[in-house]
């Protein structure tokens, strides 16, 4: 396997883990069940385009960003590790699951007419532990070389798969049912684990200038 393509595949797999568009499906679902049709699409293609832009605009400046405060990017991926680690044993162990959070959003802040931006763009699509993942992919360790454009063009077909999965919510919702949404979750966090150790190790590795 070329380099190319194994940077692209890691890539993907590790972005597809982590934003999980079958949970932020079922999230729409849960925010947008009273909206019409065309709203939903409205709103989806909406939350699409906040979400992408979120993700390739912080994956850019997130490191300039973490300069200016003084802090090495080893440090971050050490911090970011720890917090994917947390967001994927949740996932597991099915503590908050992104139908949660969305039902949350729903019930207990003010009614929001678009919800496109707050909670679907960000968190759920978008959420720390994507940002993080983000700048860890666009800024590798030491001694590996990264493309920015595989990340953009991988981190948009991401997006572009979460939102035709947004549109295609009901059935999606329907076919796998909660316990096979949960399910999914449950795999998939053990992914988003993994990818958050080997995060840690990239950290402490470029921190402490070893060949882990």
């Amino acid at each position: 396997m070329s380099g190319y393509l194994y940077q692209m595949l890691y890539f993907f797999v590790t972005l597809i883990a982590i934003v999980n568009p079958i949970s932020s499906a079922a999230a729409f679902a849960t925010l947008t069940d009273a909206d019409s049709p065309q709203e939903q699409v409205r709103i989806a293609r909406r939350a699409a385009i906040v979400a992408a832009v979120t993700l390739i605009a912080f994956a850019f400046a997130g490191e300039a960003l973490l300069e200016a405060l003084g802090v090495e990017i080893g440090a971050f991926k050490i911090a970011g590790g720890l917090l994917l680690l947390k967001v994927g044993f949740d996932m597991v162990f099915a503590e908050r699951t992104h139908r949660q959070v969305a039902d949350d959003a729903k019930t207990d802040a003010p009614p929001a007419p678009d919800p496109s931006v707050f909670p679907l763009a960000i968190p759920l699509i978008t959420g720390p532990g994507a940002l993080t993942a983000s700048v860890a992919l666009l800024h590798p360790s030491e001694g590996r070389q990264s493309n920015a454009l595989i990340f953009v063009i991988v981190a948009l077909v991401v997006i572009t798969i979460t939102y035709f999965s947004m549109l295609g919510a009901e059935k999606l919702t329907k076919r796998f049912g909660q316990t096979g949404i949960d399910a999914v979750g449950r795999v998939v966090g053990i992914v988003v684990a993994a990818i958050a150790v080997q995060m840690i190790v990239n950290g402490v590795s470029s921190l402490t200038h070893l060949k882990l």
